[in-house]
């Protein structure tokens, strides 16, 4: 089974950087693969894409040599069932907010006796380059399944979250956060230091590594250097709309 390159990266204490997806489009998923990044997160909350479109974009990565990570659109076991099946390295379940919630998580994401995942795609196997039983020995290993807190709950529960067995790794969702706390909704909010530091913590005591979005390379590099382990340096849908305005901008008087 080929090797999780994103997992080897966190294992080793990062940093890996990656992009963000939420165009529903694989021929743009296949060509941003090839950028050199870490990590590419096919954004199935936000992006406006249903399952066969995730699939395809999931493939499309795997095949062009990256990683793929599905952020699901919700926390329940068929979404992460769908991501993990089209050969995902990686899922993150969204809002989560309990202990209960995230272990929910793992449950869906790891084949028994760890959880209760179902066998049955051939698909995972093919974006890992093995066969389906060859996956089956390994995905339990191979693939992380990555806990979002983004809500004053998840904030006060991170602790918990943290500690449940068989978690990968932690993942902010700033924006959200900031929503939920009262406090304007901006990636990089600095008032957001306090909350921060304490997800930091909580997973650096559980030895989980922790990620978080970003809105550029600039905040990406301070968000390193401030203690997180992956962080996304460009997303797809804003960085083409900086580059087509600054092209129209240069043609306009």
């Amino acid at each position: 089974m080929r090797d999780n390159t994103f997992q080897n990266l966190l294992q080793a204490g990062g940093p890996a950087y990656g992009v963000w997806l939420s165009l529903p489009s694989p021929a743009a998923a296949r060509q941003l693969a090839r950028v050199g990044a870490d990590f590419l997160v096919v954004d199935a909350e936000h992006g406006p894409m249903g399952a066969e479109t995730m699939t395809a974009m999931v493939a499309a990565i795997a095949d062009a040599g990256g990683c793929p990570v599905v952020r699901i659109a919700e926390n329940t076991t068929e979404n992460v069932k769908r991501a993990l099946d089209a050969g995902a390295s990686a899922v993150i379940g969204p809002m989560i907010d309990t202990a209960e919630e995230a272990a929910a998580l793992v449950a869906a994401a790891k084949f028994p006796p760890v959880g209760r995942r179902s066998l049955g795609s051939a698909w995972a196997g093919l974006a890992f380059d093995t066969t389906l039983p060859g996956y089956f020995a390994e995905a339990n290993t191979k693939t992380l399944a990555i806990a979002q807190i983004e809500s004053a709950a998840g904030l006060s529960n991170v602790e918990a979250i943290a500690a449940v067995p068989g978690l990968d790794a932690l993942f902010v969702g700033p924006v959200d956060l900031a929503v939920s706390l009262g406090l304007t909704p901006a990636p990089e909010n600095p008032d957001l230091a306090g909350p921060l530091a304490k997800i930091r913590l909580a997973a650096a005591r559980h030895h989980l590594p922790v990620g978080i979005y970003c809105s550029d390379s600039r905040a990406a590099i301070d968000r390193v250097q401030s203690g997180f382990q992956f962080v996304n340096v460009a997303a797809d849908l804003p960085a083409l709309l900086r580059e087509v305005r600054w092209h129209v901008g240069q043609v306009r008087p």
